[in-house]
């Protein structure tokens, strides 16, 4: 008995390199969602990636300064996105309890809930790559 052959999915990549201004969430969600968009990727996921790397590049640019750059990165494996955000800080992200009134500082929970999974790890020669996974959902 012959096996079916089975269609395997190649892995997708995008990458780039951002100033660490204000402006640069806009810029970096906006072409995390255009290369999502063009992968085919279902229009929720598309969604919820964009939501985490606003999030993350938020971090990012807050804790670099202006003479180093923010990294986004991303592969498409076919089953899930991986989102990885670099900058120059050793410092890992920590979650906060904030007040119900304040205006910031949820940023890593809203991660935490939407991703099905969320991590940091030192990046070598500097810094540190925050990322988080999220399952590429078949369009309905």
């Amino acid at each position: 008995m012959t096996r079916p052959l089975q269609l395997v999915q190649p892995i997708q990549t995008w990458e780039m390199w951002f100033t660490p201004f204000p402006k640069t969430v806009y810029i970096a969600r906006r072409q995390v969602g255009r290369t999502l968009n063009g992968w085919g990727v279902p229009e929720d996921t598309v969604d919820t990636a964009v939501l985490i790397t606003s999030e993350l590049v938020t971090n990012a640019i807050r804790h670099c300064d202006t003479q180093h750059l923010v990294h986004v990165h991303i592969t498409d494996d076919g089953d899930e996105l991986l989102l990885e955000v670099s900058d120059p800080s050793r410092q890992h992200p920590r979650p906060m309890i904030v007040p119900s009134d304040a205006e910031s500082g949820r940023g890593l929970m809203l991660v935490r809930v939407v991703a099905a999974d969320f991590g940091a790890r030192d990046r070598d020669p500097v810094g540190k790559t925050v990322w988080a996974t999220v399952p590429r959902l078949p369009a309905s």
